[in-house]
């Protein structure tokens, strides 16, 4: 009896163990698929950017730094973090949120292109909402916005 007992609570904990694992399997997954969807990554930029999350923005842009490491010479040409705060802080760049993804064209599987209306944190039209083209394209398997934010001079 005790055997048989011993035996169920082994079953049990294993079926357990089991859904446990698996969740977990599907958890890392989606983190992965959120690479994979430039439409996630497009939409994490922009609220990294309106949460001022330049740690964030960094690993979700893929563009060039060199203007912000020409507009900061004080900053360490490697600091993306610090140059990226200086040009929404100070360079220019707005924090702004997506208003509307207007238009989305598939390039290829690895790159697409958006056409955008943004919104000011106090859900003001940016510009009259103005319409502006952002890439987001493939590099070393994830997907990467290429533009910087909105900029006004």
């Amino acid at each position: 009896m005790y055997r048989n007992l011993t035996k169920g609570i082994w079953i049990l904990l294993s079926c357990i163990l089991t859904t446990l694992l698996a969740g977990c399997l599907q958890t890392g997954e989606k983190v992965k698929e959120n690479h994979q969807d430039p439409d996630i990554v497009l939409n994490q930029y922009f609220d990294a950017l309106s949460k001022q999350d330049y740690d964030t923005m960094v690993k979700l842009y893929g563009g060039d730094y060199e203007s912000l490491i020409g507009n900061n010479p004080s900053v360490a040409k490697d600091d993306y973090k610090k140059l990226l705060e200086n040009y929404c802080t100070i360079n220019g760049g707005n924090i702004v949120k997506i208003d509307t993804i207007i238009e989305k064209t598939k390039i290829s599987d690895e790159e697409y292109v958006y056409v955008l209306s943004f919104k000011y944190l106090d859900d003001t039209s940016f510009e009259n909402g103005k319409q502006i083209e952002y890439t987001v394209k493939k590099i070393d398997d994830y997907f990467k916005v290429m533009g910087l934010p909105p900029y006004i001079p």
